[in-house]
């Protein structure tokens, strides 16, 4: 579905939650359909997401993107091709062995600090547009689509929700229970969060059953 479709099935389901005078926010309905996209792909792993970085000359220190379980890192080496990267805790002790090297054509070694930041062995020499591919299990963030280079497009009404299908039930009901709380709906919150809950279920088994799920 769309995210017009989706505000549209929202909104059919529980018009008594909108039109009123509690209901004056432009962008709440937006708002609460990407946190719980968000919720939905960091509780069941169902969505994996790539992005790209941009390399500077002389520099290993990145802020690191939305994936919040990286399966894969590549770089574009001298040639232009991909080549994968040896991706290292931050606290192994290999890492100390290739601190300290000077500057390469391209890194070859990868190591993540917490969640925001990811620093590449050795610095490249230069410059690289879009030499970083970071792949793994992700949340689709504030941006649903990106074009063939990598680059967020803008949200519209007639963007393509980027969960698997199966979850887009489950976030029409996360967002009804997300507002009948915003409502103080104590009946129509456990009704929405009980339809919620028993979808997650699905989507996590569809995750699990194709092998997608995180281990």
């Amino acid at each position: 579905m769309t995210r017009g479709e989706i505000k549209r099935r929202i909104r059919l389901l529980g018009r008594h939650y909108f039109g009123s005078e509690s209901d004056q926010d432009p962008f709440g309905l937006d708002l609460l359909i990407i946190e719980v996209a968000n919720q939905i792909a960091r509780s069941t792993d169902c969505f994996t997401g790539r992005r790209y970085l941009d390399l500077a000359a002389d520099t290993t220190d990145y802020c690191a993107p939305d994936i919040y379980r990286v399966r894969n890192v590549q770089v574009k080496n001298t040639g232009g091709d991909w080549q994968r990267m040896r991706i290292l805790d931050a606290y192994n002790r290999k890492v100390d062995m290739v601190r300290n090297d000077g500057s390469s054509s391209f890194p070859t070694v990868a190591v993540f600090t917490g969640m925001n930041k990811v620093s590449v062995y050795p610095a490249p020499a230069s410059a690289i547009t879009q030499g970083l591919m970071i792949e793994g299990y992700a949340i689709p963030g504030d941006y649903w689509q990106y074009d063939v280079n990598g680059n967020a497009q803008p949200m519209t009404d007639a963007t393509e929700c980027p969960l698997p299908d199966i979850a887009h039930d489950c976030l029409v009901y996360g967002v009804l229970a997300q507002r009948a709380m915003q409502s103080k709906d104590g009946d129509g919150f456990q009704i929405f969060q009980a339809q919620y809950v028993d979808r997650l279920g699905m989507v996590e088994s569809f995750a699990a059953t194709y092998a997608r799920r995180a281990v």
